[in-house]
């Protein structure tokens, strides 16, 4: 199999950080902790595994924060074991060629969507599940950080990998492999915007319009279509699709946004000394898909008195953060990671299974979504055009396997 892996090596996470602020070259040198190798097939570790050939996989922003290394050491993720090699790839879609003798649930032939990384409890084979696993949200697992009896090898960026069937879901025929890779984005978008769904007539922003994004903006109008959504892009094309897939309005970064928020939502605005500005009003409900230092400051001071600001990106850093609209507007921060169970039309459901109803009745719209597709031995230029925002207009690039 080939396949590509972070090795969890101090000293080349060092070195590469310091060689990458002059040298781009250096995420993808023989310093860095990135490796495309090619291993022999590892036999099925345990009786609950599978192996899955890979048909598409989708580059997630997780993914580019890993390999170049954008996260501090002082962190709360940070001080949590960590495993001492990551498979980098979860958007993926393949087939199921191999199961073991306790595998039940999936054939070889089924085609299947990866939920995760194996570290819940389901994956684990316990019985006893933690309070977050019992509720569905198995990425909040308890148990997450313990040591595996079996180590992962392979994942999305790989031919094939093994995996509990436990961290696998089936996917219809009905379902291209190009839609399919976008369960997993399509779920964490459900999540996101159940995490506090908007009231009829709420004034709702979504800032940041990538996948995550666009998917966002139409995963809240199918819980509360009542409702008017403002998009925050950086460039008009991304704007332009923002609209399309729903948004009422957009602002482009760089204008002056106060002035323009204040104008949409009939807030005043305040400027204080310097830079120092404030609204009081504004939008009752925000998801910053961001998740800066910048769009988290502006975010709470864009948040009415009582609203809500949902953090769905992630700045693996420490911020320094003005938190005096928590308190002195009863502005809420809450966080939403991941995927889990909700209750949707009278039962509960995994976000995995809605994402891919809400795909195969055109609740999700896909369209243009996709934008680029390249061989794992490009992956250079994959993740060059995963970052190219301006000049390439990538939405989501994916490696494809033969």
């Amino acid at each position: 199999m080939q396949t590509m892996y972070l090795d969890i090596s101090v000293p080349r996470i060092a070195i590469t950080k310091l060689l990458g602020r002059v040298w781009p070259g250096a995420y993808f040198s023989v310093l860095s902790p990135l490796h495309l190798v090619d291993i022999p097939d590892p036999p099925l570790a345990d009786p609950t595994w599978v192996r899955v050939n890979n048909r598409l996989c989708g580059i997630c922003g997780s993914d580019l924060h890993q390999l170049f290394v954008d996260a501090g050491l002082d962190v709360a993720p940070t001080a949590l074991p960590a495993h001492k090699r990551i498979y980098l790839g979860h958007e993926m879609v393949g087939d199921v060629v191999e199961i073991s003798t306790a595998v039940s649930t999936l054939k070889p032939g089924d085609r299947v969507v990866r939920w995760g990384r194996a570290d819940d409890c389901l994956s684990r084979g316990l019985t006893e599940l933690c309070p977050p696993c019992q509720k569905g949200h198995r990425v909040l697992c308890q148990h997450a950080s313990e040591p595996k009896a079996h180590a992962l090898i392979g994942g999305g960026f790989s031919s094939s990998f093994i995996t509990p069937a436990a961290s696998l879901v089936r996917v219809p025929p009905q379902l291209s492999d190009e839609a399919a890779i976008f369960t997993e984005p399509c779920a964490v978008a459900i999540h996101a915007a159940a995490r506090h769904p908007p009231n009829p007539g709420d004034k709702v922003l979504v800032l940041g319009c990538g996948t995550i994004g666009f998917l966002l903006i139409q995963a809240i109008l199918a819980l509360q279509p009542d409702c008017e959504i403002t998009a925050v892009a950086q460039f008009a094309w991304q704007a332009k699709m923002a609209r399309g897939f729903g948004a009422h309005n957009s602002i482009l970064t760089g204008v002056d946004d106060y002035t323009t928020i204040s104008d949409l939502t009939g807030a005043k605005l305040y400027n204080g000394r310097g830079s120092n500005r404030m609204l009081i009003g504004g939008f009752d409900l925000i998801f910053d898909v961001v998740g800066n230092p910048a769009t988290l400051n502006h975010s709470m001071r864009w948040a009415r008195a009582g609203g809500t600001v949902v953090l769905v990106g992630v700045h693996l850093h420490r911020m320094k953060l003005d938190v005096t609209p928590i308190w002195y507007q009863e502005v809420d921060l809450i966080g939403a990671v991941g995927h889990d169970v909700i209750h949707w039309h009278g039962q509960q459901i995994s976000t995995f299974d809605l994402a891919i109803q809400w795909m195969l009745d055109g609740t999700f719209n896909l369209n243009g979504m996709l934008t680029h597709c390249y061989p794992l031995a490009a992956y250079r230029a994959a993740f060059g055009m995963a970052l190219d925002k301006h000049d390439g207009r990538s939405v989501k690039v994916a490696f494809e396997f033969e």
